[in-house]
């Protein structure tokens, strides 16, 4: 049976993350979509899936910190994503998860546009998003119900159990960094990890693929 669904797990630190879902929504949340798939958020803190696989940061390693420049760069044009490195990165991105976390247990039809805000916020204007400040901002913009309540609700134990229980299930089936889509595929649990697996994605899946700009209208973040 064909899937139904795709699940993008990602954390709004991850650049790869964000350009992963621009493209996922161009293929899935148009009014005609190429991909008659369900685009599935689920957030989880990547530093913990480091931590729990053992992976390090990209920017860790000083030789690649300076490509990351230099890649960003050129997949902002190859996306046409508009794209500037955060002045802090990697940020703290903890309070971020958080708030989707809480947007997924309250309003989860906004989360996915509440990560977009939020990526805007920090990959497009290079802004952090560990504030209170950008948090409201964030939650404003995606158009959420008493956005002041879902920040508020970063602090509470369920939020904090729901994220860590995300990471946990990112792991377990196999996720080591993100972005990490996956499909049920002949009964198994299939994973493409990174933004430049999404063309091998519709190669296995039998669906069409376009680049990263399937339409000439497409703009840098829907």
């Amino acid at each position: 049976m064909a899937p139904t669904k795709l699940e993008l797990f990602y954390d709004v630190v991850s650049p790869y993350s964000y350009l992963a879902a621009v493209v996922l929504e161009r293929y899935t949340r148009t009014p005609s979509p190429l991909w008659p798939l369900e685009l599935v958020w689920r957030p989880a803190f990547l530093a913990g899936v480091f931590k729990a696989v053992g992976n390090t940061p990209p920017a860790s390693l000083p030789q690649r910190a300076s490509y990351l420049l230099q890649d960003i760069a050129r997949l902002s044009r190859f996306f046409d994503v508009d794209m500037t490195v955060p002045e802090t990165f990697p940020g703290d991105t903890l309070r971020a998860m958080r708030l989707l976390s809480a947007a997924a247990l309250t309003q989860p039809a906004r989360v996915g546009a509440l990560s977009m805000a939020l990526w805007r916020r920090h990959w497009g204007k290079g802004r952090e998003v560990a504030s209170d400040d950008a948090l409201l901002w964030a939650t404003r913009e995606a158009g959420l119900d008493d956005g002041a309540a879902v920040v508020a609700r970063t602090s509470d134990a369920e939020v904090k159990d729901a994220l860590r229980r995300a990471t946990d299930e990112a792991v377990a089936r196999g996720a080591f960094g993100f972005p990490a889509t996956f499909v049920a595929l002949d009964g198994e649990d299939a994973l493409f990890f990174g933004s430049d697996r999404l063309e091998l994605l519709a190669h296995t899946l039998g669906l069409p693929w376009r680049g990263p700009r399937p339409s000439t209208t497409a703009g840098a973040a829907t």
